[in-house]
């Protein structure tokens, strides 16, 4: 009959805390590259579409010029100046409108100019997406890599730790700020409220590298 399995108590595969600081590098390494990847197909896909509109415009006022008998007779030279300025003023209105509602949420029933406004809009917003986009990169000191190690084992032994509790662990409010913000994004840890308090703990679909294994073996 085969011999039972090990059935110690369960811990972190890697469970010193400059260990999991280097597969947390590694780990935002390879976050950081998707994300660029995710920006630069983004960017490409804005171009495409504002290549296209320009096409668009352009056929449009040919066609304008045959059939209303314009005084010329080709698109004028500073056509293209016109649809920069005209797609410039509509980026920086669609920035205006997203920081006005940022946390505006989604509804049923929206007027006839914001619907409008939504199509219009959906070129520059897509264009401002290649920033919000590079903002999920990840860059994190070799300190708030450590501190984020430390509060992982921290929830894996306590299970869970009141977010007023991570500022003991890590005293500088923006190193706080940089690390939990980078393993909540990356879903290796989440948030819950448990009556007052606001709770920190494993998040139970994080990456496999920092999912818990009944072996006995720890990586340096």
């Amino acid at each position: 009959m085969a011999a039972s399995r090990s059935k110690g108590p369960l811990t972190l595969r890697v469970r010193t805390p400059e260990g999991t600081a280097r597969v947390l590098r590694a780990y935002f390494a390879r976050h950081n590259l998707y994300v660029l990847g995710l920006a630069a197909g983004t960017l490409i896909v804005a171009l495409a579409t504002w290549l296209l509109l320009y096409w668009v415009c352009a056929w449009l006022l040919v066609l304008a010029i045959a059939v209303f008998d314009l005084p010329f007779t080709r698109i004028p030279p500073g056509f293209h100046i016109l649809f920069l300025v005209t797609a410039a003023c509509a980026i920086l209105y669609a920035w205006i409108d997203q920081r006005l509602s940022a946390n505006a949420r989604p509804r049923d029933k929206k007027s006839t100019f914001e619907i409008v406004s939504d199509i219009l809009l959906a070129i520059p917003r897509m264009t401002l997406a290649v920033g919000g986009t590079l903002g999920a990169r990840l860059r994190l000191t070799g300190a708030e890599l450590l501190g984020a190690a430390e509060l992982l084992h921290r929830l894996r032994e306590e299970r869970r730790v009141p977010m007023s509790g991570v500022r003991l662990q890590i005293p500088d409010p923006a190193e706080a700020a940089h690390v939990l913000f980078a393993l909540q994004l990356t879903q290796i840890v989440d948030v819950h409220r448990d009556e007052t308090e606001y709770w920190l703990r494993l998040n139970a679909l994080r990456p496999a590298e920092f999912r818990q294994a009944r072996d006995g073996s720890a990586d340096a």
